[in-house]
């Protein structure tokens, strides 16, 4: 688990005040939910890929109920199947960035059973997997059949989320699935850079959000999500960086690696301190 090595200073208390408009955008987002979770059931029950046109729609809804503002960079991939691999600072970055594509998120089996998010990440069609070695050959597998039908799916590299001033070193057992031969030769994988800053600009460049965006260490899920609903949201620069063909990479630590860096350089350049442009 990510700990900074200079962490924030804890916020403070709510007010009342605070609280009040907590709670009515909590009221917002339920029922938003209630609105579109009847026609999605009714279209995944018919089979019909529309439905992914309906989460793609009510994550716009919830960004903007939740005060997420958005700054795009560069462009999404048009290539399918497609492998977009992020780094990861908040389950925040879930509606980020299923708002901006049409995504199936991977991730760690233990988020089904957070409350709230875990019904969300499985309504989503979200791909759980184990991290245990024990589980792997089953686990790829899973992602190879989930990839290959035109499907884009995001992969958050450091296997943890961070307070976002720093990016960890990525993780590449899990990348193995798109060597697969028929995968390779179709698949594409495009590096996005994600990060919060705050509304002031320092002497640099922008800082990254360290108190109010970024879910990380052991910060209870409910508190965090109630302290940034009762907050004014945040401002979210999303990177997309060029893509790739899989095809032209030897293996997977290869295509790990400059995921990475691409990632790395975007942190560096949103923060102001790389002169990287996308």
């Amino acid at each position: 688990m990510f700990k900074p090595e200079n962490p924030a200073p804890p916020p403070g208390p709510l007010s009342m005040g605070q609280h009040v408009k907590a709670g009515l955008k909590f009221s917002l987002l339920l029922i938003w939910l209630l609105i579109w979770i009847g026609p999605f059931l009714l279209l995944e029950a018919l089979k019909i890929r529309a439905s992914t046109w309906i989460v793609q729609f009510w994550h716009k809804g919830a960004r903007k109920i939740s005060g997420i503002r958005v700054i795009q960079h560069g462009e999404l991939s048009k290539g399918e199947p497609l492998l977009l691999l992020s780094n990861h600072t908040s389950y925040l970055d879930i509606p980020v960035l299923n708002s901006l594509a049409r995504v199936n998120f991977v991730a760690k089996s233990e988020v089904k059973g957070w409350p709230g998010i875990g019904f969300l990440a499985k309504w989503c069609q979200t791909i759980f997997v184990e991290r245990r070695a024990i589980k792997s050959r089953e686990q790829i597998q899973h992602l190879r059949d989930r990839i290959l039908p035109d499907k884009r799916l995001v992969l958050f590299g450091e296997g943890t989320s961070t307070d976002g001033s720093v990016i960890l070193p990525f993780k590449s057992s899990l990348m193995e699935f798109v060597f697969d031969e028929e995968i390779a030769a179709k698949c594409r994988v495009q590096a996005v850079t994600v990060i919060a800053v705050e509304e002031e600009k320092g002497e640099k460049g922008y800082l990254p959000e360290r108190v109010i965006y970024p879910w990380f260490d052991d910060t209870p899920l409910v508190a965090h999500f109630w302290r940034f609903f009762a907050g004014s949201g945040a401002d979210v620069h999303v990177c997309f960086h060029p893509d790739r063909a899989v095809s032209e990479f030897t293996n997977r630590k290869e295509l790990t690696q400059w995921a990475h860096a691409y990632v790395d350089a975007g942190h560096e350049w949103l923060v102001g301190e790389g002169e990287f442009k996308p």
